[in-house]
């Protein structure tokens, strides 16, 4: 057996209590909005669900990006290497046991929360709700007019399957394979975005779900290491060496999938030079380049040394994160941005 897999097996569980209160919190912003909706007069209702759209869409992205981080900590803990099922899948310890269980749930929070977040899409383009006579006879219109909406019935699909497997999962192959579902569901927003309407429509859709796929899993991967490093500081070494190989993929694949769908945009690629969307670009180019080079060097200089502690984590993923920052503040830049044309 794995020498970290005995003492994985011995060390004391992180309480439930965090992760409860987090999906009770999740649980209770998505309900909340809709209680009040039941409740609220004929002349509030579309002013509710106006209001309220913004936070659900946010709760959608962050109850996802929970679901991921903890799936992604299970599967990056060391396995039993002991014991392995007919097909040699290993076995999973008991504590990526219980984060497969907290996954399970993060996943069903989601589920909720994308729920509601689809109903209320549907009253605020119908432009009223259920005390204003609206009914559910145009769902299916709906439905097949809208993008966003079968992205998210997908992104339902997804989680509500990863979540499922998630409970059951005991060896590794199956947490795995919740994961990536987890994943999946983050991308089917490209099915619903900029991408399904732009030119070059096959490339586009291709890089932006490579690009919000591997971005998910970047950024919820190192939140969770954060998360084992406050609640299981023994577990935290093994888990990040694991997890700088698979760092290094999503960044290069963020990078490269980037440029491609901001390229995809541009009708001339020489009006790029001098135009405020060339410059955007190109910084954003430079920055994943850069996250990816300190990142390198920050593992070989950390990881690979004899030491590791929560104070070297916080210096490589602090580092990390003010970079994500920067790189996320300029793809959201970009995607609001006209791209350049030749006069």
């Amino acid at each position: 057996m794995h020498v970290f897999s005995r003492s994985t097996h011995a060390v004391r569980a992180p309480s439930r209590r965090p992760l409860g209160f987090v999906v009770l919190a999740v649980l209770l912003a998505a309900l909340i909005p809709l209680a009040l909706f039941g409740l609220s007069d004929d002349g509030g209702t579309a002013n509710l669900v106006s209001w309220t759209l913004p936070l659900v869409r946010v709760l959608v992205h962050l109850t996802s990006l929970v679901t991921i981080a903890v799936l992604c900590v299970g599967v990056l803990l060391p396995t039993d290497d002991d014991r392995t099922d007919d097909g040699g899948s290993e076995y999973l310890a008991s504590l990526a046991v219980r984060l497969g269980r907290r996954g399970s749930m993060a996943g069903l929070a989601a589920v909720v929360v994308c729920g509601v977040f689809l109903l209320w899409t549907y009253f605020e383009v119908l432009g009223k709700g259920p005390l204003q006579g609206a009914g559910f006879e145009d769902f299916g219109t709906f439905l097949d007019q809208l993008a966003s909406g079968r992205a998210l019935i997908a992104q339902i699909g997804f989680l509500l399957a990863s979540a499922v497997m998630a409970w059951f999962a005991r060896t590794s192959t199956a947490l795995k394979m919740a994961l990536f579902l987890a994943v999946a569901g983050t991308t089917t927003l490209a099915l619903g975005g900029h991408a399904a309407s732009e030119s070059g429509h096959g490339v586009a859709m291709f890089s932006m779900t490579g690009h919000i796929g591997a971005a998910s899993l970047w950024v919820g991967g190192l939140a969770g290491l954060g998360w084992l490093a406050l609640t299981v500081p023994e577990a935290l070494h093994a888990a990040a060496r694991r997890f700088s190989r698979l760092a290094l993929i999503c960044a290069a694949v963020v990078t490269v999938s980037g440029v491609v769908s901001a390229v995809v945009r541009v009708p001339e690629l020489t009006a790029l030079p001098g135009s405020l969307y060339g410059l955007v670009l190109l910084l954003k180019v430079i920055t994943l380049v850069a996250l990816i080079g300190f990142g390198v060097l920050h593992r070989r200089r950390l990881l690979e040394g004899s030491s590791f502690s929560r104070v070297d984590f916080a210096r490589l993923a602090g580092g990390e994160l003010v970079v994500m920052g920067v790189a996320y503040g300029l793809a959201v830049a970009l995607v609001g941005l006209e791209p350049p044309v030749l006069v």
